[in-house]
């Protein structure tokens, strides 16, 4: 089986993690795998040390608006920015990114498409923003599965390309009821759990070692929080957590570890800001991107993870949880699937930054924390493996195999009434 993995995003995330522990381990006689990615990635070259054929597509440029009247009222005058919430002015926008972006988009990938000629389409992410994918791969009569790794809200459009899927794979069971709940469907759907590799998380350097390394106090209560540099991974929440946490441990140390992306460059800069404003230039260290996180987490006595809006998984729990470090996370999405509440760390409640410092505090403050950790390896060792993972891809593409994988017809629009 000859499967194209379509994955656009512009930089390193968690959906090319999953693929590059995944692609790997297929097994290679039965499945050939290539992965189709933005041409602004840069991370091809990571696939194709695995022998993993590469694609790249331009994706889209917005261009610099020019200084016209239009945009000079609209974006100068009260009027102006009140035509820009109503109702037309996003109809607007939306033919306008239509015509621009999708139409496009959707022809280079349906010409991949023609050129790769895969027996399964396998889209990485949500529906809802990746219809090109799952439109070219139905104007190419591919059938195409739909890897759903995010939450959101799917409007008509992503309801009815939906349809046209052979199947749906869910990161969890939070996604999954999700989609559910939005009255979309498959002829296949499961859920499967990302995995780890934990032979990867077997020896960490020694505390001392790691704190040396990244020039923290030996001796402080050190609290990770690890990932990209976007607001809704809620880094100002933690900071505001660590303004609670340090009243009460003064010597406590709080590491951000992660990189912006380019469409917020801004936000590293605010924390930095909210840091000093909050007293916590000394007690926050901001790590940049680390591209392995294991020294990291043999440093910290804790994970904190974060987010303001529901997690749909979280890789990096899982990655902690390797480490034998505890977790706390917010009490949704699919922290509470990941994390066992007071057995492997504790559930917050979610944007509430004195319920996460509460529940940093509780884990600091147990003298056998230790405990927390190593039942957290045991939960990953039962139920979040990389072989288990990739043992349940192959399975799922096996049963698309077997019934045939025929792509559904394109539903017709809906009739306005009357007609």
């Amino acid at each position: 089986m000859k499967i194209l993995y379509v994955d656009l995003i512009p930089g390193w995330g968690g959906s090319l993690v999953s693929l590059e522990r995944l692609l790997p381990r297929l097994d290679r006689p039965a499945f050939e795998a290539t992965i189709l990615m933005a041409d602004c990635n840069p991370s091809r070259a990571r696939f194709e040390a695995h022998g993993i054929p590469v694609l790249t597509v331009p994706t889209f440029v917005v261009e610099a608006a020019r200084s016209s009247p239009l945009v000079r009222y609209v974006k100068g005058t009260p009027a102006g920015r009140q035509l820009r919430t109503g109702w037309l002015w996003a109809s607007a926008r939306g033919v306008r990114d239509t015509l621009t972006r999708t139409l496009p988009l959707t022809w280079r990938l349906y010409r991949a498409l023609r050129t790769a000629r895969p027996d399964l389409v396998h889209v990485n992410d949500a529906i809802f923003g990746n219809r090109p994918a799952i439109a070219a791969a139905w104007l190419a009569r591919v059938p195409a599965i739909c890897h759903v790794r995010s939450l959101g809200r799917l409007g008509l459009w992503d309801r009815l390309w939906a349809k046209t899927l052979a199947g749906l794979v869910f990161i969890s069971r939070c996604v999954a009821g999700d989609v559910a709940a939005q009255g979309v469907t498959a002829p296949h759907s499961r859920v499967v759990y990302d995995g780890l590799d934990m032979t990867a998380f077997a020896s960490l350097p020694d505390r001392a070692t790691a704190r040396r390394a990244l020039g923290l106090p030996l001796a402080a209560p050190v609290v990770l929080v690890l990932g990209r540099l976007v607001p809704w991974k809620g880094q100002d929440l933690f900071l505001r957590a660590m303004r609670h946490v340090t009243d009460v441990m003064p010597q406590a140390v709080g590491v951000i570890a992660g990189e912006p992306e380019s469409y917020c460059l801004e936000f590293e800069p605010a924390l930095r800001a909210l840091a000093a404003e909050l007293g916590l230039a000394e007690s926050v260290r901001f790590a940049g991107f680390v591209r392995d996180p294991r020294t990291l987490l043999a440093a910290a006595d804790l994970l904190a993870h974060t987010s303001i809006s529901a997690e749909p998984f979280g890789l990096v729990m899982l990655e902690a949880m390797a480490a034998g470090r505890p977790v706390v996370t917010p009490a949704e999405g699919g922290g509470p699937e990941i994390v066992a509440d007071g057995v492997t760390g504790y559930l917050y409640r979610p944007c509430d930054a004195a319920a996460l410092a509460d529940a940093i505090l509780k884990v600091l403050a147990d003298p056998v924390a230790g405990r927390m950790g190593a039942a957290g390896q045991a939960r990953v060792a039962e139920m979040f493996t990389l072989e288990q993972f990739v043992a349940d891809m192959m399975q799922f593409y096996r049963e698309i195999a077997g019934r045939g994988g025929a792509t559904p017809p394109l539903p017709a629009l809906p009739k306005a009434p009357g007609t």
